[in-house]
């Protein structure tokens, strides 16, 4: 997913966790970023110490110390035997979700999203859905041509573009587990063209190849065991909140968002879209941003889900002779040079 100042750049949360804020104020897609006396006083305190006090004598004492080791065990156990190989990066994972859960969730979240937007999509004829559409198409075979891929995941979905026609949104994109795609027309200023399309639909598309959406939903109880964990001992939800997502679900957000990137960047070689345009792309974005931001440059990528646009155009630059050699190897030049052949006659 894409970044949470536009939502292309988040280009996962979605739903991939996901962490996707709503492209209009309406849609909600994902999670967004005294004392008066002394006997008051006296309370807050007391209150304070007695969960402290608790938790002490839980650990000191033998009987409750026998329960949590069996608990803390029995998950640690859980956690090990279902961890798993991330495609591509072969990043060890923790996904528990199953593929049929993740896509029931995924239905329910396309039918609260299309609630939501349905006056504004544009109907399936549209030139403009048409074309998106046959763009997904070629990304989609692509995808069953790459072998880092598990067929798996792409047999027996049926596609369905959305193209959310309101110039005044934040600029989005995301697919949904069970093949729901939804684009917003604001976004295409900064793809420009069809390659700028085909590289923010291959990065949302590779967030449900790599499974992201299964592993936000699969960390998500741990997150919260963890903050629980955290409570007991400090008493400040601020504090704990900070915590984790500083050390744990903003630094793993944004290493799914720079998977998503690379499957992306590969699958559009593949599917020869112009590779060179993904860097253009962010370009745009870096550009729109510092217009968003009144010209000023704001680089807080540690408080955010996503990388930031120079990091990952930086991304792009490093993996783009790899995305070349897989456009050459699928003869995408060859039908390149015909067509401006043909034209030049």
């Amino acid at each position: 997913m894409l970044r949470n100042i536009t939502k292309l750049k988040g280009l996962g949360n979605r739903v991939h966790g996901q962490s996707l804020k709503p492209p209009l104020s309406r849609v909600q897609l994902t999670r967004s970023y005294y004392s008066s006396n002394g006997s008051s006083y006296r309370r807050f305190n007391n209150d304070d110490y007695s969960k402290k006090s608790s938790f002490k004598e839980l650990i000191l004492d033998k009987s409750s110390r026998k329960y949590l080791a069996l608990f803390f065990g029995g998950c640690s156990l859980f956690y090990f035997t279902h961890l798993d190989k991330a495609p591509v990066s072969d990043r060890s994972r923790f996904i528990w979700v199953s593929r049929p859960l993740e896509l029931t969730i995924g239905n329910y979240t396309y039918k609260s999203i299309w609630r939501q937007t349905q006056q504004e999509i544009l109907p399936p004829q549209h030139p403009l859905t048409v074309k998106i559409e046959n763009i997904f198409k070629k990304i989609v075979k692509a995808a069953y041509k790459d072998p880092s891929v598990d067929n798996s995941l792409l047999d027996g979905i049926k596609w369905e573009i959305h193209v959310v026609n309101d110039s005044t949104a934040s600029p989005n994109a995301f697919v949904l587990p069970g093949g729901k795609v939804f684009i917003f027309s604001s976004i295409l200023p900064i793809c420009a063209n069809e390659d700028g399309i085909a590289t923010v639909l291959s990065h949302e598309f590779a967030h449900q190849l790599a499974r992201h959406t299964a592993e936000n939903l699969s960390k998500a109880p741990i997150y919260s065991i963890l903050g629980l964990v955290l409570y007991t001992v400090t008493g400040a939800n601020v504090f704990n909140n900070l915590l984790l997502d500083g050390f744990l679900r903003m630094p793993a957000s944004r290493q799914m968002e720079t998977e998503a990137d690379y499957i992306g960047l590969m699958i559009m070689s593949r599917a020869c879209f112009q590779p060179q345009e993904s860097i253009k792309v962010w370009e745009r974005m870096a550009n729109f941003e510092r217009n968003l931001n009144r010209g000023n440059a704001v680089n807080m990528e540690f408080l955010s889900t996503h990388p930031a646009s120079v990091r990952r155009i930086e991304n792009m630059t490093k993996w783009l002779p790899k995305a070349n050699e897989i456009y050459e190897q699928s003869d995408c030049s060859s039908i390149g040079n015909y067509y401006k052949s043909f034209f030049a006659m």
